[in-house]
């Protein structure tokens, strides 16, 4: 698998939570056993265009980044990393359930170690 398309998958998933965040705000925030208030959709619908937008950066990078596509790549699965931990941290202290974070970090973890492997394998 080369690390374009593993920029286009993560783009995807962005993509997916993006649109959920913000379009989809309270079933979103319920599938993570948030109690919905006014204050967390509006927090929700910011993370939603910040998902996009994080969206938009993924899947542009391959065509931009030439050979700096392996450092952005290990740049991204630091990024990953960071979400699993703080994911996991939620998770472990209650602070989150349901499927929404179990999902999530499962796929971030899988797309943080290909961006990782395939980024130090094509070195």
């Amino acid at each position: 698998m080369s690390v374009k398309l593993i920029f286009k998958i993560q783009a995807i998933i962005n993509l997916i939570n993006g649109l959920g965040a913000l379009f989809l705000t309270q079933f979103f925030l319920e599938q993570a056993n948030f109690e919905v208030t006014a204050d967390i959709s509006t927090l929700a619908e910011f993370i939603g265009v910040t998902f996009l937008i994080l969206a938009l950066i993924s899947w542009r990078i391959p065509d931009i980044a030439g050979a700096a596509i392996n450092s952005f790549g290990k740049l991204y699965a630091l990024g990953g990393l960071l979400w699993v931990l703080i994911v996991g941290y939620h998770i472990l202290m209650g602070q989150v359930s349901g499927p929404t974070p179990y999902v999530n970090i499962v796929i971030i973890a899988i797309i943080s170690i290909l961006f990782f492997t395939q980024s130090s394998k094509s070195e």
